[in-house]
C-alpha cells in the first residue's frame, strides 16, 4: 500500500513538473465550451497585455479580430472542438492595446472520467515575428506573379506548374504542360544541342542563368523572353527544382530585328552618299584652290595699279603746276608785248623825222608783232592743254576710286574664300562624323543580329 501511494505520488510530482514547464514555455488559456475564459498562464497574460481579473469570465472574442468572430470558419472549428477534434492552426489575436499579433496554437478539448467534454486548453507560441516576414515573403511572391511569367521544372527540365502569364502567352492550357518536358518550347535544333543539355547539367548543380530566351508558342510564334533561371535549393542545401522569372518582350526584340532590316537595307545608300559627299568635297576644294591662286594673281596685279594711279596722279599734279606755271609766264609775255607795242608806237612819233630808224622800227615792229602771234597761239595750246589735264586728272582720280572699289571686292573675295575654306573644313569634319556615325549603325546592327 505504501509502494503504491509511493508511486501516485511520484507520478503526481512527474505530472505537475511537466504542466509547470509546459507553463513556464507556452502562453496557456482555458476555457469552457461556451469560449469564455476559465484561466490564462501569466504568458498568456503578458502576451495579451490583459490582467487575469480583466480577462477571466469573458468570452474568447475579446481576443478575436472583427473578420474571424463572425466567420463560418470560427463556428465550425469551435463545433469540432466541443465534439473532442483536436485542431491546430495559426491565428490573428488582438490585444489589450489593439495591436494585432499571430499565435501558433494548439486547442485541446479535455475530458471528464465519463469522457465528455468539459473544456478546451489551448497552448500557443507569439510567431507574429516569423509571420510577418513571411507575409513580407509571400507579398514579394504575390508581385512576381502578378508581374512577371512564371514557371516550375524538375532537374530533368519537366514542367511541375506554369502561372496564368505564362500560360496566357504560350498559348497553351496548364493540362497541356504540366509533366511535358521544357524542350516542347524551344526550336528543335536547339534542343538536340550541346548547348542546352549544358544549360540544364548548370541549374541542376545550382548556377542561375540570367539572358534572353526565344521560346516557340503554341501555335508557332516566337515569343522573347528577358528570363532568369533561378535553382530552388530544400533545407539539406540540394538542388529541389528550377524557378524562372521572366518578361515578355516580344515588341521590343521585333521592334529591334525590324530597325536591323531597315539599317541594312540602308547601309548601301550610306555608303553611296559618303562616296559622293566626298568627291563633291574633293571637286569643291579644286575649283577653291583654283579660285585662290587667280585671287593673288589679281590681288598682284591690283596692287601694280594701284601704284600706278598713284604715280599717275603724283606725275598729273606735278605737269599741272608745271603747266600753271607757263600759262603764267605767257600771259605776263602778252603783257610784255602790248607795253612794247606802246613804246614803238611813241618811239615811231618821236623818230617819224629819221627814215633810218623809222625802218628799224618798223623792223622791230615786226618780230614784236610775230612773238604776239606766237605767244597767243601758245596761250591758246596751253589753255586747251589744261582743259585736257583737268579731264585727266579727273579720270585719273576716278580710275584710282575703281581700283580702290575693285582692291575691296578682292579682300572681300578672298574673305569668302578663306570662308568656303573653313566650310570645306567643316565639310571635311562632317564626313568624317558621318562615317563614324554608319561604323556605329554596323557595330549596332551587329549586336542585334546575336
Amino acid at each position: 500500500m505504501n509502494s503504491m501511494s509511493s508511486i501516485v505520488r511520484e507520478t503526481n510530482d512527474t505530472f505537475s513538473d511537466m504542466i509547470s514547464a509546459l507553463d513556464a514555455s507556452f502562453a496557456v488559456v482555458e476555457f469552457d465550451l461556451q469560449g469564455n475564459v476559465l484561466s490564462a498562464n501569466e504568458s498568456f497574460l503578458s502576451l495579451t497585455g490583459y490582467r487575469e481579473d480583466e480577462l477571466v469570465g469573458q468570452p474568447q472574442s475579446i481576443l478575436l479580430p472583427d473578420d474571424e468572430e463572425s466567420s463560418l470558419e470560427h463556428s465550425m472549428c469551435w463545433a469540432d472542438l466541443k465534439a473532442g477534434s483536436f485542431k491546430r492552426a495559426v491565428l490573428p489575436r488582438i490585444t489589450k492595446s489593439g495591436k494585432r499579433i499571430w499565435i501558433e496554437a494548439t486547442y485541446t478539448p479535455v475530458r471528464n472520467g465519463h469522457g465528455d467534454v468539459v473544456k478546451i486548453v489551448k497552448i500557443a507560441t507569439d510567431v507574429t515575428a516569423a509571420q510577418k516576414k513571411m507575409f513580407d515573403l509571400q507579398g514579394k511572391v504575390d508581385a512576381i506573379e502578378h508581374s512577371h511569367v512564371v514557371i516550375e521544372f524538375d532537374l530533368r527540365g519537366n514542367v511541375l506548374r506554369a502561372n496564368h502569364h505564362f500560360l496566357s502567352t504560350m498559348g497553351y492550357e496548364e493540362n497541356e504542360i504540366i509533366g511535358r518536358h521544357h524542350s516542347m518550347f524551344v526550336d528543335p535544333d536547339y534542343a538536340k544541342s550541346t548547348d542546352y543539355r549544358a544549360f540544364w547539367r548548370a541549374l541542376a548543380k545550382g548556377h542561375h542563368s540570367s539572358r534572353q530566351l526565344k521560346r516557340i508558342a503554341k501555335d508557332g510564334r516566337d515569343i522573347w523572353f528577358e528570363a532568369t533561371c533561378n535553382p530552388v535549393f530544400d533545407p539539406d542545401g540540394g538542388v529541389c527544382k528550377v524557378v524562372k522569372f521572366a518578361v515578355d518582350v516580344t515588341d521590343q526584340v521585333t521592334a529591334l530585328i525590324d530597325l536591323k532590316s531597315i539599317l541594312e537595307a540602308s547601309f548601301d545608300d550610306i555608303d553611296q552618299n559618303i562616296t559622293t559627299f566626298d568627291r563633291n568635297k574633293g571637286d569643291v576644294v579644286a575649283s577653291c584652290g583654283k579660285a585662290m591662286a587667280h585671287l593673288e594673281t589679281s590681288t598682284m596685279i591690283g596692287s601694280h595699279l594701284t601704284s600706278s594711279v598713284d604715280e599717275t596722279m603724283i606725275r598729273m599734279v606735278e605737269f599741272r603746276s608745271v603747266a600753271d606755271h607757263v600759262f603764267e609766264t605767257a600771259i605776263e609775255g602778252d603783257v610784255a608785248a602790248v607795253a612794247l607795242e606802246q613804246a614803238i608806237d611813241a618811239l615811231r612819233d618821236a623818230m617819224k623825222d629819221f627814215p633810218d630808224v623809222t625802218q628799224q622800227i618798223d623792223f622791230l615792229e615786226e618780230r614784236v608783232d610775230a612773238s604776239t602771234r606766237i605767244s597767243s597761239t601758245l596761250r591758246s595750246e596751253l589753255t586747251e592743254m589744261l582743259s585736257r589735264v583737268a579731264i585727266v586728272s579727273l579720270a585719273v582720280k576716278k580710275q584710282s576710286e575703281i581700283t580702290a572699289m575693285v582692291t575691296g571686292e578682292m579682300h572681300g573675295v578672298q574673305t569668302s574664300l578663306e570662308s568656303a575654306q573653313g566650310g570645306l573644313a567643316s565639310m571635311q569634319q562632317t564626313s568624317e562624323q558621318l562615317a563614324v556615325v554608319a561604323g556605329t549603325i554596323r557595330e549596332a546592327a551587329t549586336v542585334l543580329a546575336r
